[in-house]
């Protein structure tokens, strides 16, 4: 990994170039050599890349006129790539982001721009498994007529282990009823097994408007899990 210094005429890098890649990290900007995706491809994400493709394809259809309103539905909404906060998210990348998420949450691709904020988005309650029956509860019902969320969790974590996004795995929860949701099937999916109780899992939620491409940010935590 090497250090890049800047120029009066270069003050910023990111992204690749040939097999290196520039980061932003505690240190600075770093050079280093470009990661190369595993040769292993699960079927998750072979339906992930499926999803891309046909968001992709969805892209190229659009008119100039469209790809201009999700560029200056930034202005609006603000969001930025996760490296640098001072740094918009391209129109391009926002409707990659937004469109993916909503396609894995089974809604069809938002084809409208409407400028409405973020609404109020319900809080975790507890997770339980009981019986056999592994569920997500929050503090008040999910409306999803208003928004949807993308939930992730680990396997079984020390309970002074601190917070760690290494592990995490996107979980398709079934609903139950507007409080209740089931997290069983896709953790036996992604694990292979159901652990004994009590134990502790790290977890992250993000929630995504139905009717606009905004969410909150990612919120995260260790969790409990209880009978």
């Amino acid at each position: 990994m090497a250090r890049v210094k800047f120029s009066p005429i270069v003050t910023d890098l990111s992204g690749s170039i040939g097999g290196v890649t520039f980061q932003r990290n505690k240190y600075g900007i770093t050079a280093r050599q470009k990661p190369l995706p595993p040769k292993s491809s699960t079927s998750a994400q072979y339906n992930v890349r499926q999803l891309i493709t046909t968001i992709q394809l969805a892209w190229q259809n659009l008119t100039d006129a469209q790809r201009l309103q999700w560029k200056r539905f930034l202005d609006y909404s603000g969001q930025t790539i996760n490296n640098d906060k001072g740094v918009k998210l391209s129109g391009h990348a926002l409707y990659i982001k937004y469109q993916l998420f909503r396609l894995l949450s089974g809604y069809s691709l938002l084809t409208t721009l409407t400028y409405v904020p973020m609404p109020a988005v319900p809080l975790i309650g507890e997770m339980t498994l009981a019986g056999g029956v592994f569920e997500l509860e929050f503090k008040s019902a999910v409306d999803f007529s208003d928004f949807f969320f993308i939930f992730k969790i680990t396997t079984p974590r020390h309970e002074n282990r601190a917070f760690s996004r290494r592990g995490l795995r996107y979980m398709k929860v079934l609903r139950n009823d507007d409080q209740w949701y089931e997290i069983q099937t896709p953790y036996v999916a992604a694990f292979g097994v159901l652990p004994a109780v009590p134990f502790f899992v790290h977890y992250s939620i993000q929630w995504y408007s139905v009717l606009a491409p905004v969410f909150t940010g990612i919120t995260t935590g260790k969790w409990e899990v209880t009978a």
